[in-house]
């Protein structure tokens, strides 16, 4: 797939939102991709090159981000994230799809799953959100955390500060992935991790498998927090494994 020659764009309106997407149409299994934080659609140039044809594959701006709506007057919750996902699902009928989400993105799609939702399974790259991350953050670094972060997407993208500042302070006090909520996945899971991720430690990644019953986990070798970027073909076996 030509990431800007085979996707055609389009926008889904949702309660909260229009949600901007790219479609690539396609015979065989559906895909749902989700970005990280401050990112969009072209995070995923890379990986499509060597996605198979025969796939039917959809790029969401989540909203806030890329071309998608930035309402002022809603939270940037994942909770609310995952409302927008699960109307653009349905009013697209794509209750059968398997979702892969990056960072932000497999915070939401493991939020997701955990509802009583329809998906084929979940792919879940470099995943924050756990509630022990949080944690390992010095409550007198808390403050330091987010203006660090918040710096390092509004450098990108053009991205609004109202929007990101919301988002990361969200963060810290709810959706958080809890035991609770990880044992309740039912969903076929992967779970994929960079061994050199210095944003996200794979330690979290043996944590996220245990939880989810029945998940499994590849560790690439070299990589850091953005596998699907610095080693697509990688990736792409190991989606193609997973969903057979």
């Amino acid at each position: 797939m030509d990431y800007t020659k085979d996707f055609e764009d389009g926008f889904e309106y949702t309660s909260l939102g229009a949600l901007h997407f790219m479609h690539h149409p396609g015979t065989k299994d559906k895909i749902i991709f989700l970005h990280g934080a401050g990112a969009n659609t072209k995070v995923w140039s890379k990986l499509v090159q060597y996605l198979p044809d025969g796939l039917d594959v959809f790029l969401i701006d989540l909203l806030g981000h890329g071309q998608s709506d930035a309402p002022s007057d809603i939270e940037y919750t994942v909770s609310n994230q995952f409302q927008a996902l699960r109307e653009f699902i349905a009013l697209q009928n794509n209750g059968d799809s398997y979702i892969f989400g990056h960072s932000y993105g497999a915070w939401i799609a493991a939020y997701y799953a955990s509802q009583p939702c329809g998906c084929k399974g979940i792919i879940l790259e470099d995943a924050p959100g756990l509630a022990e991350s949080f944690a390992d953050i010095p409550a007198n670094g808390i403050d330091e955390f987010k203006s660090n972060m918040l710096k390092s997407i509004l450098a990108i993208n053009n991205n609004k500060e109202y929007v990101f500042k919301n988002l990361i302070d969200s963060e810290f006090k709810e959706d958080q992935l809890t035991k609770e909520l990880l044992s309740s996945i039912s969903a076929k899971t992967k779970i994929i991790w960079g061994s050199d991720d210095k944003i996200l430690d794979k330690r979290y990644a043996p944590i996220l498998n245990e939880r989810i019953k029945g998940s499994t986990l590849s560790i690439i070798e070299g990589a850091g927090h953005e596998p699907h970027y610095t080693n697509p073909e990688e990736v792409c076996k190991i989606i193609l494994e997973f969903i057979g």
